[in-house]
Order: structure tokens, then C-alpha cells, then sequence
């Protein structure tokens, strides 16, 4: 079982992103490493582990496995923290490089626990500039 995150750009999955971009931004983040071939993981041992999964799903809404292996473009990622490593802060842990993502793509960042996005206002302002500017540092902006 994990608490789950879904990056989209609607409820209709309408728009979609070239996957090699998105990889390469997501590649430079911190503590996140590959995970397969289109996969992610926001390891930081011993206490962080969130699973980076870019998809596509299709114009029924279901997932599409072969454009979600191979197909050139990405309309949704999935974020799955495992509970043993939820801990009592994911908007400390865990929303940063969620919304990063989500920031980056110009998508929202849907809770699927509470049926909600979560916005930039559910971070601690000082977590969320900490991890701003590794973010920046990881891209050579800084």
C-alpha cells in the first residue's frame, strides 16, 4: 500500500508532454535517481522512498501500456510513497519535488488520498526555498 500523487494537466488527461524532456528535467532533481526506463525514485536514505512513474493514459481514461512504455509523449505522472516511509511530514519530504514536477510541466498536483490538489501554500515556506534552491543548483541556475 502507498499514498499516491497524480501530476496531470486535467481530468481529461487533454494535454501531453515530450517524455524525453520531462525525464531530463526530473533526472536532475535531488536525491532522485533512474528507476527503470521510465521511471524514477526519490531516494534519500534511511527515511525517504517515493516511486517516479511517467504514463500516458488514453482518451478512455484507462492506462495505456504500450504509449506508457514506449510512446513519445507522457499526459500523467505517478508519485507512490510507500506508507513505511509516509512519515509525519510528506509536505516537508515529499510535496516539493512533487510540485516541482507539477511546476515544470505547468500541471496540477492531485492528492488521491483527499481528492484535492495540493498548491505551493501546503509546503512550509522555508522547505519549500531550501528545496528551491537545490533544485536550481541540480539545473546550473545557480
Amino acid at each position: 500500500m502507498s499514498y499516491d500523487l497524480t501530476i496531470k494537466p486535467d481530468d481529461e488527461f487533454s494535454r501531453s508532454a515530450e517524455v524525453g524532456r520531462v525525464m531530463t528535467f526530473i533526472g536532475q532533481l535531488p536525491s532522485v535517481r533512474s528507476n527503470g526506463a521510465r521511471g524514477f525514485v526519490l531516494d534519500d536514505p534511511p527515511s525517504r522512498w517515493m516511486e517516479i512513474d511517467l504514463e500516458y493514459i488514453g482518451p478512455d481514461g484507462e492506462f495505456d501500456d504500450e504509449l506508457s512504455e514506449s510512446g513519445p509523449k507522457t499526459n500523467c505522472v505517478r508519485l507512490h510513497i510507500p506508507y513505511a516511509y509516509l512519515g509525519d511530514t510528506p509536505e516537508r519530504d515529499y510535496f516539493p519535488t512533487a510540485l516541482a514536477i507539477a511546476k515544470f510541466l505547468g500541471w496540477r498536483l492531485y492528492d488521491e488520498q483527499s481528492g484535492e490538489d495540493i498548491h505551493e501554500g501546503a509546503i512550509p515556506k522555508r522547505q519549500w526555498t531550501v528545496f528551491y534552491n537545490q533544485v536550481r543548483r541540480a539545473l546550473g541556475e545557480d
